[in-house]
Formats: C-alpha cells, sequence, structure tokens
C-alpha cells in the first residue's frame, strides 16, 4: 500500500476511534426510564403495631379443634415501642391491615421489617381474589427489611397485607413483623430535581448498572434509590476490544518501516549472538 494511502486510511480510523470513544463516554451515563417520588402518606393505620388489639386468625383452619394460635404486642421492635406477634403451636396463626384505598392500575410501594420461622406475607385483592404478591422468607434470627412494588388490575375492589405464623404442630412457630407501609408512587418527568435525603423508585433496563445506595425492588428493573440515581451502563468490553484492534491497525499503518527496520535490527543481532 502506499504511504499516502496507508495516512489517508490511518486518519479515517482515527476519526472513527474517537466518534466510537465519544458515542460510548456519552451513552455510558443513563437516565432512567422511570421516576417516582414516594408518598409521604402510609395507606396502613397503625402499621407499627403501637395500639394494636385486633384478633387473631386460623388462615388454614382444616382442623377448628386443633387451632392454637395466638397474638401479642412484642417489645422486641425496630420502629416505635413494639411489633406484631404471632405465634402458632398448630396451623395458622394471621392477622391482616386493610390498605385505606387504592387506585387502579397505579404503582404502591410496600415495605415492612419481620424475623421468625419462615414468615409469610400475602397482599389479598378483593376482585382479583388473589394474592398479588405473596412471599415466604428464610428463618432470621436479626431483622430483616422487605420492599416490593405492588399494583393493582382493573378488577382490584380493596387490599389487605396478611402476616402468618405457620405450624405443621410438631413445634411452636413465633414470627415477628413491624413498621409496615404501603405508599402510592407518583410518577415525574426523568429531569425531576432530586433531593439528597429523599428516596425515589427508578426503573431502569435490567443490562444496567445501579451505583449508588439501592434496593432492588422487582427483577424487571425497578429500585428504590437515596438521592439522585446513578446509572450506568456495563462496562463496554465490546467497545474497549475494537479500539484496541484499531489502534493497533492504525500504529501498523503509520509506522510500518519504523516497525518493519526495529524487527531486522532485532533478527540481526539475535544472529549474530546466535
Amino acid at each position: 500500500m502506499k504511504k499516502s494511502l496507508r495516512y489517508i486510511f490511518a486518519f479515517v480510523l482515527i476519526m472513527g476511534m474517537i466518534l466510537l470513544a465519544i458515542s460510548t463516554i456519552s451513552k455510558y451515563n443513563l437516565k432512567p426510564d422511570e421516576i417516582y417520588v414516594i408518598s409521604s402518606e402510609n395507606l396502613i393505620n397503625d402499621g407499627s403495631f403501637e395500639n394494636f388489639n385486633e384478633s387473631i386468625y386460623d388462615c388454614c383452619n382444616a382442623n377448628p379443634d386443633n387451632s392454637k394460635v395466638s397474638v401479642s404486642k412484642s417489645t422486641d421492635n425496630i420502629d416505635g415501642l413494639y411489633s406484631l406477634e404471632l405465634t402458632s403451636s398448630n396451623q395458622c396463626a394471621c392477622i391482616n391491615k386493610k390498605v385505606i384505598e387504592i387506585i387502579a392500575n397505579k404503582k404502591y410501594l410496600l415495605s415492612f421489617y419481620y424475623k421468625g420461622n419462615k414468615p409469610r406475607f400475602c397482599n389479598y385483592v378483593t376482585g382479583d381474589n388473589k394474592c398479588i404478591p405473596t412471599k415466604t422468607f428464610d428463618n432470621y434470627d436479626d431483622w430483616q427489611f422487605y420492599s416490593s412494588i405492588i399494583q393493582f388490575t382493573d378488577k382490584s375492589q380493596s387490599a389487605s397485607i396478611f402476616f402468618y405464623a405457620d405450624s405443621d404442630g410438631t413445634k411452636t412457630v413465633t414470627n415477628l413483623y413491624d413498621g409496615l407501609e404501603v405508599r402510592r408512587l407518583v410518577q415525574m418527568d426523568t429531569d425531576y430535581p432530586y433531593e439528597d435525603d429523599e428516596q425515589y423508585v427508578i426503573k431502569t433496563n435490567t443490562a444496567n448498572v445501579v451505583h449508588n445506595r439501592f434496593i432492588k425492588l422487582t427483577d424487571d428493573g425497578y429500585y428504590l434509590v437515596n438521592g439522585a440515581p446513578d446509572i450506568t451502563l456495563k462496562f463496554p468490553w465490546t467497545e474497549l476490544i475494537i479500539l484496541i484492534v484499531l489502534i493497533l491497525i492504525v500504529i501498523r499503518l503509520l509506522f510500518k518501516k519504523e516497525i518493519s527496520r526495529t524487527i531486522k535490527i532485532y533478527e540481526r543481532e539475535y544472529s549474530v549472538k546466535g
């Protein structure tokens, strides 16, 4: 290849490298696809169970004569002075807390603390007549935090959060719950002016990386974050490899004679020493 053609080709490659680098850098930091402000109103009355005096139920009352369930307020707490203590020696101790108001197709942030022997909850929705969602946790001796997004359908009429303590009759099971909250999510423009001391719910592609303090809420890209979200693409390994290959090609084009001369000198010296 003539020298002038090599230089032209090298120039084209260098411009391509610059454009690739600029494109990668400009796209590396991302805005969330959706941003939600969390309403200040908790749609659960007495979610910290400070004034709890409701009845206990057996939610799997297969044999009423064998039901052994109880409820009390515990001073082992994480929010306020008390927590909810459910105990079962046989069958399923349960209580429920009604969500004050729901709106079809709107998103809500559900959160609470729990610990015990396989704690379980269900957000039972009338109209749909099923749990949206339900979850059983592992055994924990220390308080754990759970948070997720719930969304209602056109059929949804009302909702209640059920907490459980389940026993098969072989041992007594005690589970504790505290700090129950259901808050409506208000969608905002993605240019919303974030506050450092506020929490937000964001949605981004599951392939992206969320860097600041966060809690993963769902498997489809919703996160609870503190302050302005810091989101990037995964490290651009493909673009980096392409740049390295292009750099090597440009070096070869611009310094072909120097490289050949260096190789010849090395081969000559090596043959002499040999």
